[in-house]
């Protein structure tokens, strides 16, 4: 299996309350086949920013039986990603170098202006929902080619942001999820159930429950990165620990998320290389 350049990286403590990771890809000089070539990536309740340096990428739209599925047109060389509540996958016919930046739902709207339910499922032209400022930014990313992009990236963005400083060791989802439902439940704007329920959609375009479900599957990977190595792990007793009902309860949302059962994502992430995104997250969790 071919293994190509893939690296995450996090912000300052400027920017950290802004966006948790972004992750820079490069395949120029790898020689890959066409199924090696596709990316895979889980359901996510972030939304994401992309910069193309360098060769094209197509979304798949459709997945089948058949060998070849249907790809959409070329992206834009910045495209901007709402949280998509299903997995999707991405090809790029030849080499590309690529940085995709996920950024907190409730960060980018104040950002760009916009609320973010609209933006469900969907991917987008920046260019066509970005105000003048925060565009030049990324558009001054995209003309440096791709030398240090996510550096180039917070020196942009540190102008514009006006939010908190806060730490970022790792892409937690949990964490922030569980902030949101916690300043929902202190925010002075109301204290009844139904207040609370439409702030969290208004700052991430998703009911609580929604978001739970990330929660769950996140515990769940982390968990099995901890008992990697030590034998064949014990499904039921990480469903357990992660908070699912039975095994079976665990493998119908960790298909939801990632579009396959955990048998098969298991032995994806170990042999797939469209499969890199994953491992780099399982890499960057087992350090911590």
């Amino acid at each position: 299996m071919a293994r190509t350049a893939a690296i995450m990286h996090t912000p300052s403590y400027a920017l950290g309350a802004c966006l948790p990771a972004g992750v820079e890809r490069d395949t120029r000089g790898c020689s890959l086949n066409d199924a090696e070539r596709f990316n895979y990536y889980p359901a996510t309740p972030l939304m994401t920013i992309s910069w193309i340096f360098e060769g094209t990428l197509h979304m798949v739209e459709e997945r089948g039986p058949s060998p070849r599925p249907r790809f959409g047109p070329a992206l834009p060389r910045l495209v901007l990603s709402g949280p998509q509540r299903s997995p999707s996958a991405s090809w790029s016919p030849g080499a590309v170098h690529a940085l995709s930046v996920g950024f907190y739902p409730e960060a980018l709207s104040r950002l760009i202006g916009r609320p973010i339910e609209p933006f469900l499922d969907q991917n987008l032209p920046l260019e066509a929902v970005a105000p003048p400022a925060f565009l030049q930014a990324c558009q001054a990313v995209l003309n440096a080619s791709g030398d240090e992009p996510f550096a180039m990236l917070e020196t942009q963005l540190q102008p514009l942001w006006r939010g908190p400083g806060q730490t970022s060791p790792a892409p937690y989802l949990g964490d922030w999820v569980r902030s949101i439902a916690t300043r929902a439940a202190h925010s002075t704007a109301g204290k009844s159930l139904r207040q609370l329920q439409r702030r969290v959609r208004d700052w991430t375009g998703q009911s609580y429950r929604d978001l739970q479900l990330f929660i769950r599957v996140e515990e769940t990977f982390i968990r099995s990165i901890e008992v990697h190595g030590s034998g064949a792990p014990n499904l039921a007793t990480i469903a357990a620990d992660a908070g699912f009902a039975d095994q079976s309860h665990m493998g119908r949302k960790i298909r939801r998320v990632t579009g396959m059962s955990p048998a098969c994502f298991g032995e994806c992430l170990a042999n797939d290389e469209a499969f890199w995104y994953y491992r780099l997250i399982a890499g960057e969790l087992g350090k911590l």
